[in-house]
């Protein structure tokens, strides 16, 4: 089983960079750009859910 809220700090770090580096793609009006910034978004998102089942996972203790 896992301890703590997360099973990896530096997974989390990443997560964040993502959905930071989303914003400036995102901002652009090139088509290529706008995709790039909705992949980093994507990964965030994952991240961020997949964080979030292992804290309450390991809240719960299942």
């Amino acid at each position: 089983m896992r301890r703590g809220a997360t099973a990896s700090p530096k997974r989390d770090v990443v997560t964040v960079s993502m959905l930071v580096l989303a914003g400036p793609f995102l901002a652009t009006s090139r088509p290529v750009t706008v995709v790039i910034g909705a992949l980093f978004v994507a990964v965030g998102v994952y991240g961020t859910v997949e964080s979030l089942v292992a804290a309450a996972s390991a809240y719960l203790d299942v």
